[in-house]
C-alpha cells in the first residue's frame, strides 16, 4: 500500500480510476481542473474528456474549475478503511465535517457521481478492503420461489377533490394492517424485502404504496399539474395513508414510513392518533430546514446527482448491491419530484412545539434513526422522541437512512420487535 498522497498513490488513484467502469462511466463528458487541498499541501486532478490524465502537486498559478479543501485529518478520516459515520463520502463531509467545496456549483453537482466514486477509489488505494466495506456480497434468499409473495394492483382515491390512482403491493395473511410509507423521491419497491418476510406476514397485512406523483402512481387526469410547480405538503401527505387504509378496510393499522414517511409518523400520531393503532418513524427528525434547494431540481443537473447523493446517506458497510439499487430507484423517479418532496420534508414538517401534545397512550410512537444518517441523524432522532412523553427511540448502528432497502437482514432483525410490540396495541 503506498503511502497516502505520495506519488506512488496518485499514480495508484489514476490507474484505477481509469480502469474503473463506474468512474468512467459517470465521468463521461467532464474535462476539468480539480485542486484538492489537503491541509497546507495541493494537488491537481487533471480530468480530460472523462479520464483521469494526471494528478500531481499543485504548481500554482493555473485556473481551477474546483476546489476540495480540507484539514489533513478529515481527508484521512474520509478515506479511511473504514470510515465513521458522515464520512462516508464527500457530500456528507462537506455538512458535518472540514470539508470545503469551491467552484460552479452546476459542474460540481453535474459530476458529483464521478466524484463520489473517485472517493471510493482513493479509500481502495488508502488500504481499504473493497471486498468488506466497498463491496459485500449479496445473497438473495437461498430458497427463494420463482415468484415473489407480494401482489400489486391500483386503487382511486379521491383527495381534495382529484381523483389519484394509486398502486399499492401488499403481502401477508396477519388481522392488522401496516401501511408503509416510502422515502422522498422515491416508491414502494423500497419495502420489497419487508413484504416478504414470513415473520411480519403471519401478523400483519401490508401494504406498500406509491405516493401520486411517485413509482407507478401516475399523475392526476383532471387536474393541470403541468403547469404548476410540485410541491408535497403535509396535509395532502397525512391523507395519503388514511384514505389508503379506509379503501382497503383496515382498522386502525400500524403505519411505518422512512424520511418524509419518518416525519409523516409524527405528524400522523399528533393529528390522527385515532386513525392509526402505532406508528413506526424511520430517520424522523421534529425539523429539518435546508434541503428545499434548485441543485435538486435545475435543468443542468440530472437525475444521477440525487440518486448519489442517496448513495453516501447509507452505511459504507451495507451491501453494494443493494445500495446501488436504493440510488438506481431514485434516477428513476419524474426531476421535479424529489425537491418537490422536500418542501414538506424542509418546510412543512415541524413539530418542535407541538410534538408533547402527542399521547402515545392512543397511538404509541417509535423512532429509530440509522447510525450513518447525516440528514436524519441519531441525535435528531433521539431529540425528537425526548419530546414526545411515552415515545421509544433506538439508532440502528450499522444503517443509514434507507435501511429497509439498504440492508434488509439487518433491518428487519431490529424492526421485528417493534412490530412486534405494536400489533399488540
Amino acid at each position: 500500500m503506498p503511502e497516502f498522497a505520495s506519488t506512488e498513490y496518485w499514480s495508484a488513484v489514476q490507474s484505477r480510476a481509469n480502469d474503473d467502469g463506474e468512474f468512467r462511466r459517470h465521468a463521461k463528458f467532464w474535462t476539468a481542473t480539480v485542486r484538492f487541498g489537503i491541509g497546507a499541501k495541493r494537488y491537481r486532478l487533471r480530468v480530460d474528456n472523462g479520464a483521469v490524465a494526471g494528478i500531481e502537486r499543485w504548481p500554482g498559478g493555473f485556473a481551477v474549475d474546483l476546489a476540495i479543501d480540507a484539514p489533513e485529518a478529515d481527508w484521512q478520516a474520509l478515506l479511511a478503511q473504514t470510515p465513521q459515520p458522515f464520512y462516508q463520502d464527500l457530500y456528507p463531509a462537506t455538512i458535518h465535517h472540514g470539508f470545503d467545496v469551491a467552484g460552479d456549483a452546476v459542474d460540481y453537482c453535474a459530476y458529483y457521481p464521478a466524484l463520489r466514486r473517485l472517493i471510493e477509489i482513493m479509500r481502495a488505494c488508502n488500504g481499504a478492503a473493497e471486498g468488506e466495506t466497498a463491496t459485500v456480497a449479496v445473497a438473495e434468499r437461498a430458497n427463494a420461489p420463482r415468484f415473489d409473495t407480494a401482489v400489486g394492483r391500483y386503487v382511486r382515491l379521491a383527495i381534495d377533490g382529484t381523483e389519484h390512482r394509486i398502486y399499492f403491493e401488499e403481502a401477508g395473511h396477519g388481522n392488522i394492517g401496516l401501511l408503509l410509507q416510502h422515502t422522498a423521491g422515491a416508491d414502494g419497491r423500497q419495502w420489497r424485502h419487508v413484504l416478504e418476510d414470513e415473520t411480519l406476514q403471519s401478523a400483519f397485512r401490508m401494504v406498500a404504496y406509491d405516493l401520486p406523483y411517485h413509482g407507478k402512481s401516475v399523475p392526476p387526469t383532471d387536474a393541470r399539474w403541468w403547469q404548476e410547480e410540485y410541491r408535497l405538503t403535509r396535509d395532502f401527505l397525512m391523507a395519503v395513508p388514511r384514505a389508503l387504509g379506509d379503501a382497503l378496510d383496515l382498522e386502525r393499522p400500524v403505519y411505518m414510513g422512512s424520511s418524509i414517511g419518518g416525519h409523516l409518523a409524527v405528524d400522523l400520531a399528533l393529528h390522527f392518533p385515532q386513525s392509526f393503532r402505532a406508528v413506526v418513524g424511520l430517520e424522523a427528525s421534529a425539523y429539518t430546514p435546508g434541503g428545499f434547494v434548485d441543485e435538486f431540481h435545475h435543468p443542468r443537473i440530472g437525475n444521477d446527482f440525487k440518486a448519489h447523493v442517496m448513495y453516501g446517506m447509507m452505511a459504507p458497510s451495507s451491501p453494494e448491491a443493494f445500495r446501488h439499487e436504493t440510488a438506481w430507484v431514485y434516477s428513476q423517479g419524474a426531476p421535479a419530484v424529489f425537491k418537490g418532496d422536500l418542501y414538506y420534508y424542509s418546510v412543512d414538517h415541524d413539530v418542535r412545539n407541538t410534538a408533547a401534545a402527542i399521547d402515545t397512550g392512543i397511538c404509541s410512537v417509535d423512532i429509530l434513526n440509522g447510525e450513518y444518517d447525516w440528514s436524519g441523524t441519531p441525535t435528531a432522532g433521539a431529540e425528537l422522541a425526548a419530546m414526545i412523553p411515552g415515545a421509544r427511540y433506538r439508532t440502528m448502528v450499522g444503517l443509514g437512512h434507507f435501511p429497509m432497502s439498504e440492508h434488509p437482514e439487518k433491518f428487519l432483525a431490529e424492526i421485528r420487535p417493534v412490530l412486534a410490540r405494536a400489533a399488540k396495541q
